[in-house]
């Protein structure tokens, strides 16, 4: 009896630890078919993105061939568009490289070189395409080739981190990249609707800035003042007693300007009396936000690569002038879709804000300086 009971434990014991077996093998099993199951629906969303991304691209691309065959077909002549696609797609790949900042002294001069010279490449590049264009239309173009690159950019850089975390089966790349992409789908948009404003020379949401100017100036019929600064405008007005000087970029092309150099130039002419500074630009709104909103700071309100904000910056300290900012509230896809009548209103707003601004922060006999920040397509 005892020899059985042994037997019988024995057996007991055996069949426990193979069950025990068994069922961490399923486990392990299941817990790798989930993993599996989990990086293949990660993957397909990503690939869903990177097939949307590549349409945006494309569609892009399309849009700027077709304009550059437009303008062709009106100079006469037969329009190859293949070898305009090819040409324009030379320059969508076609990078800038910025200066070394191993030594940051110096760095916005070498930025600001770099940037215009590349600016200038382009533009020309566009005018060998059509020789006969207008200015305008020069700047038209060449907006729609940088967008363009942009979209050809993002698409490159998340097809490149997809292949890598496919390359090395990383699950926490593949989630990384996945947490992302809505934020990135947001500016494929935004650059999508930018390419349509664009080709139809619409003014956009960073439009603010120069559309508050330009009304302003036209409300007190302001007169040009010819001071010999490429792409950008300055007007001179009476208002309340007070001299106001406007700045803006020169429409209705897309184009932003020289602001700090055209500053420095209104304050070498008039800078005794100037006491005040007021920029004029679009700013991102946070989720829950009004767009329209207007919003009011102490600073320079200007974005893009900072070479101008330091110049303005250096040249309102050299002069010691009170820095005013507005800010209009937009998202990013707004900032780069054609103008909305919320966005338009606000504008009005942010004249009248302008206004007062003036009266509370300067006295009769006072110059005060109105910069109005973006970007001026559609807006003459």
């Amino acid at each position: 009896m005892e020899r059985e009971r042994e037997g019988c434990v024995r057996a007991m014991d055996g069949g426990g630890v193979l069950g025990l077996l068994t069922f961490m093998a399923i486990l392990a099993f299941f817990t790798y078919l989930s993993r599996e199951l989990e990086i293949r629906r990660v993957a397909s969303e990503i690939e869903l993105y990177l097939m949307l991304f590549k349409v945006a691209r494309d569609r892009a691309l399309s849009s700027t061939v077709r304009k550059f065959g437009e303008l062709s077909a009106r100079e006469g002549g037969r329009v190859d568009l293949g070898k305009i696609e090819r040409r324009v797609r030379a320059l969508i790949e076609t990078v800038i490289i910025t200066p070394e900042a191993l030594d940051p002294f110096g760095i916005a001069r070498k930025m600001r070189f770099f940037l215009r010279t590349a600016d200038a490449i382009l533009k020309g590049e566009v005018e060998r395409i059509i020789p006969r264009a207008e200015r305008c239309e020069v700047e038209t173009l060449a907006s729609m080739v940088e967008a363009s690159r942009a979209l050809n950019y993002v698409y490159k850089v998340v097809n490149h981190s997809y292949t890598l975390a496919k390359k090395f089966k990383s699950y926490w790349l593949l989630l990384q990249l996945d947490a992302l992409l809505p934020f990135i789908a947001q500016e494929v948009r935004a650059y999508e609707n930018v390419v349509d404003a664009l080709a139809k020379q619409l003014p956009i949401g960073d439009s603010v800035g120069p559309l508050v100017v330009a009304t302003l100036a036209r409300e007190l019929n302001a007169e040009e003042v010819k001071l010999g600064v490429e792409d950008t405008c300055v007007y001179q007005a009476d208002f309340e007693g007070r001299r106001l000087l406007l700045i803006k970029a020169e429409g209705p092309g897309s184009n932003t300007g020289r602001l700090d150099e055209a500053l420095r130039r209104v304050l070498a002419g008039w800078g005794a009396n100037a006491t005040l500074v007021v920029t004029i630009d679009a700013a991102l709104k946070f989720e829950g936000e009004r767009s329209g909103d207007v919003a009011e700071g102490y600073g320079v309100a200007i974005g893009g690569t900072g070479v101008e904000k330091y110049g303005i910056e250096e040249v309102l300290t050299e002069y010691g002038l009170k820095p005013y900012a507005l800010l209009i509230k937009m998202s990013e896809e707004e900032a780069l879709s054609p103008l909305s009548r919320e966005l338009y209103e606000a504008c009005l707003s942010a004249k009248e804000r302008v206004k007062q601004i003036v009266l509370e922060n300067s006295a009769q006999g006072d110059t005060v300086i109105i910069v109005g920040v973006g970007n001026t397509v559609g807006v003459a």
